[in-house]
């Protein structure tokens, strides 16, 4: 059986109930040595919808995921900080997810007004 999906909660608690879940409904899978569960195609479905999705559900009972270009990232991240916007961070199948509660709307956040140490570091 091929392992071509993969996934991890960048929280290890979260990651570690994930594993747990896994072990206890017998779905084949592997962890390497960063944490990232490898598991077959043939159980995405099983994986993500229930497992996944029922400790999205503990995190947040009412969640949404918010996708964004991998260079957007830690503006997203710190104007989620600057704004008090609780959240936590996954990784699926190598990109870079945020898991925040639903009442937030990411699409009308004004993203230009995120002032990033980063950005300031850039230009020196």
């Amino acid at each position: 059986m091929d392992f071509v999906r993969t996934f991890r909660f960048r929280d290890d608690s979260l990651n570690r109930r994930l594993i747990g879940l896994l072990k206890k409904n017998e779905i084949r899978h592997a962890v390497d040595a960063t944490g990232v569960i490898h598991y077959a195609i043939a159980d995405e479905e099983s994986v993500e919808n229930d497992l996944i999705g029922a400790i999205r559900a503990r995190v947040f009972p009412s969640w949404q995921v918010l996708s964004c270009p991998e260079d957007w990232a830690d503006r997203y991240r710190d104007y989620m900080r600057q704004n008090a916007i609780p959240f936590t961070e996954e990784e699926d199948d190598g990109q870079s997810f945020f898991l925040l509660p639903r009442k937030y709307r990411p699409h009308l956040w004004k993203m230009e007004a995120v002032s990033s140490a980063r950005a300031v570091d850039i230009g020196r």
